[in-house]
């Protein structure tokens, strides 16, 4: 992606993000996470992977062991950028240990993806590659706001939004 199309996609983040959200509810109103998984084919997934990412999820919201999932993802050679994006930030929510419950970090990650994938056209003329490297930033983007914000909120809370706001160390 060069700095023009850089520079064109920041002037538009406010209809990235209101495109993303429609899709969002759109695809919430179907009540699957199938749902999601198949729009983010357009970010690279593949049935394949949406298949797998379906499994990864129902272990992950049942409180399951995602181990076997996860490395089954990983081991697939045809496995996208994305798909391994998820899986990474599923392992990484385990790691962390706190934050957001991982299905919540999770749907973060799916759910940011949906930024390059909004229907209003703003990646059209994007090389395939940059779309996944964006959309896999994305992911890790999603994720990071979704486990970060309870802990931030909490932050808040604890020393109040004034001094939260403050400009002094």
């Amino acid at each position: 992606m060069d700095r023009a199309q850089a520079e064109e996609l920041s002037r538009r983040a406010g209809e990235l993000f209101q495109s993303g959200r429609e899709r969002i509810f759109d695809d919430v109103a179907q009540r699957r996470l199938h749902y999601h998984l198949l729009r983010l084919t357009l970010a690279g997934l593949t049935h394949e992977d949406v298949e797998d990412l379906r499994e990864l999820g129902r272990r992950v919201f049942e409180d399951g062991d995602v181990a076997e999932q996860s490395a089954r993802i990983s081991r697939r050679a045809d496995a996208s950028a994305l798909a391994m994006a998820i899986v990474g930030v599923v392992g990484g929510v385990a790691q962390a240990g706190n934050g957001a419950p991982r299905e919540q970090v999770m749907l973060g990650a799916i759910l940011g993806a949906y930024a390059v994938v909004g229907g209003s056209g703003a990646f059209s003329g994007v090389a395939r590659e940059d779309l996944q490297t964006a959309a896999v930033l994305c992911a890790v983007g999603g994720a990071l706001a979704t486990s970060a914000s309870p802990v931030v909120l909490d932050r808040i809370a604890q020393v109040g939004l004034e001094e939260y706001l403050s400009h002094q160390d």
